[in-house]
């Protein structure tokens, strides 16, 4: 990343983006020089100024008072927002300004569906002013499901028409048909085949008539759409966001019928996917789908895993997914009567349960030795009797969120805790090699992580214990919703440059720490709907007690902790909890008291 690239990363508005993203919006902007003295007028051209480097000064509009901007500061047209700032701005030493023609954005906003959604929050939890276009777009909170089938009649067209009917029950649904064969929802609704959408340019895409022409009606509140089915080309991925963008504007409910028949339009699919239903028909055929959803899921979607009832008849039960019960289809009857009268039942309950209802998340902010502050918070966090839907964090941070889903109970999940966070298994776990690209290796990390978490993986929990790792061969930020547990769990003390990346999911990762970490604006882009960000600040540095504790990683962790920016939640989360404390030596039992005392503080104050 150049310096423009961190200054696009660091503002409120983008945040949440990813370096892909960020590469796009830097090459859609200029870089202009302004000497001291000298004006810069955003008005005249309809664009978003973002100061580069130097200092601008403006008059505040409406207050006549004089505002100094600074690197990351910004001005003029913002997108989707009635907040403009016409008049001129000046340099007050030589100067320079990033900027983006607001087309551009729109245009960009246009292919990139989730840096639209996720910049639409970040714009309303910043308190500007929705334009009337921003209140289309972003009033709704669409919430797009995938039910995903990789082999022919495993009846994920059956259950994309049931599960859009169940959603229509809630809230304006469409169903789109992204399969090229088979059998069509529209056979299952008896309704005209609309041609397929195939490959159109953006301009097309963007215009209401192409959408609304292909759009089919089943009921005031469920319509389908054709994607993919009958066209004789494969389609264009890239036509996915834009059809998303617009449909956005009128459907809560986005249901997807995808097969497995082209690679990119499934990879394409999923990453603009919130909720994912892979079915099968046996229950062993969900570890056939392990290595392709880690390899690409990269967004924060959550994967509940179906079993069709109808193939596999015997099954009472399928851990970590969901049964799909036989819908008993007569084929006298037509099949969308008998799927209505299912919907209208309880048949659909624990999809629902899963789609639709406000989703919690909770970011622990990343942390290190003093990580083991979270086990006090959490532990209350339980025995107050709350929950949450998603628990995200990275680094060492991540490894408390990990034992917090694994162990049922208060007491397990301490006694876990105070096990990982000793400073025996920490010194165990370090497993010095000769200097050779990194200093420590990850084996010691993850066999003990293999030893708590077995083959357990992230998908399979109520609460999902979400990480932010980085690949040790691009440098680039990953997200992970589904994977092993184990190895998650050792990439996350695997501290960089010094420490070995633990190989999983097709590459090798580690903690990225503390240049790369998790941030409650990566959740703006998923369906979490409410944000709670925790973190803690202890005034002192813990220094360990045992001399058995190598120096060397001590001072690594002292260098760490210095370099490592505090968080700037910026208004992003709907709470911002913070863990005050004042401790240097590393001892658990006390740190536990301490953080269980201000937690529960905390959780009343904030009304959790």
């Amino acid at each position: 990343m150049d310096y423009i690239d961190n200054i696009l990363n660091d503002m409120p508005l983008f945040r949440h983006c990813g370096d892909a993203e960020i590469g796009r919006l830097r090459a859609e902007g200029r870089l202009l020089n302004v000497k001291r003295g000298g004006f810069f007028d955003p008005g005249k051209d309809n664009t978003l100024g973002i100061v580069a480097a130097g200092l601008f000064e403006m008059e505040a509009p409406g207050r006549g008072e004089v505002v100094c901007m600074a690197p990351g500061s910004f001005f003029g047209d913002i997108p989707f927002t009635q907040n403009r700032h016409r008049g001129r701005v000046r340099a007050l030493v030589d100067s320079s300004l990033f900027v983006i023609d607001v087309e551009k954005l729109y245009r960009f906003f246009l292919n990139s569906y989730k840096a639209m959604r996720g910049y639409l929050r970040a714009v309303g939890a910043m308190g500007f002013e929705p334009s009337s276009v921003g209140r289309k777009y972003g009033g709704k909170a669409a919430r797009v499901i995938t039910v995903f089938g990789p082999k022919n009649g495993a009846g994920k067209s059956i259950l994309s028409s049931f599960l859009g009917l169940c959603c229509a029950r809630d809230a304006k649904t469409i169903v789109l048909d992204a399969s090229y064969t088979g059998d069509s929802i529209f056979n299952i609704f008896e309704k005209r085949i609309t041609t397929a959408v195939s490959q159109k340019d953006e301009k097309e895409l963007s215009a209401d008539s192409f959408i609304n022409e292909r759009i089919e009606p089943v009921g005031d509140r469920l319509s389908l759409m054709n994607i993919a089915f009958g066209s004789k080309v494969r389609v264009n991925p890239d036509i996915i966001s834009p059809i998303l963008f617009a449909l956005s504007r009128e459907y809560r409910y986005i249901v997807i019928d995808l097969s497995g028949r082209d690679d990119a339009l499934r990879d394409r699919v999923f990453d603009l996917s919130d909720v994912l239903f892979p079915i099968v028909t046996r229950p062993r055929d969900r570890r056939s789908l392990h290595s392709l959803l880690d390899s690409s899921l990269r967004e924060g979607q959550r994967v509940l895993y179906t079993l069709n009832a109808f193939h596999a008849r015997s099954a009472r039960a399928f851990e970590g997914g969901i049964i799909l019960e036989d819908l008993e289809i007569d084929k006298s009857v037509p099949a969308h009567e008998t799927l209505r009268a299912r919907a209208d039942g309880d048949s659909g309950a624990g999809f629902m349960e899963f789609i639709r209802g406000r989703k919690h998340g909770m970011v622990l902010e990343a942390r290190l030795a003093d990580s083991l502050a979270y086990a006090g918070f959490l532990a209350a966090f339980q025995r107050a009797g709350k929950t949450a839907d998603l628990l995200y964090s990275s680094g060492m941070s991540f490894a408390m969120a990990a034992l917090f889903a694994l162990k049922e109970d208060e007491d397990s999940f301490l006694e876990a805790a105070e096990s990982l966070f000793s400073e025996e298994r920490l010194n165990a776990m370090i497993d010095i090699t000769f200097p050779d690209g990194f200093v420590i290796k990850s084996a010691g990390a993850e066999r003990y992580a293999r030893e708590l978490a077995g083959d357990s993986r992230i998908e399979m929990f109520r609460t999902l214990p979400a990480v932010m790792l980085t690949d040790g061969e691009t440098g680039g930020a990953r997200f992970f919703s589904t994977g092993n547990l184990a190895g998650c769990i050792a990439a996350s003390f695997m501290l960089h440059p010094v420490c070995e990346s633990v190989e999983m999911a097709g590459g090798r990762y580690h903690s990225g720490f503390p240049a790369r970490r998790a941030r409650p604006e990566d959740l703006l882009r998923t369906d979490v709907d409410e944000i709670i960000s925790i973190s803690i600040r202890n005034r002192a540095r813990l220094r360990f007690r045992e001399k058995r504790v190598l120096k060397f990683y001590d001072s690594f962790l002292d260098h760490s902790a210095r370099v490592l920016p505090e968080g700037r939640p910026g208004g992003i989360p709907s709470k911002n909890l913070v863990i005050e404390l004042d401790e240097g030596v590393y001892n658990f039992k006390k740190i536990l008291e301490l953080s269980d005392e201000l937690s529960n503080k905390l959780l009343k104050e904030h009304g959790l």
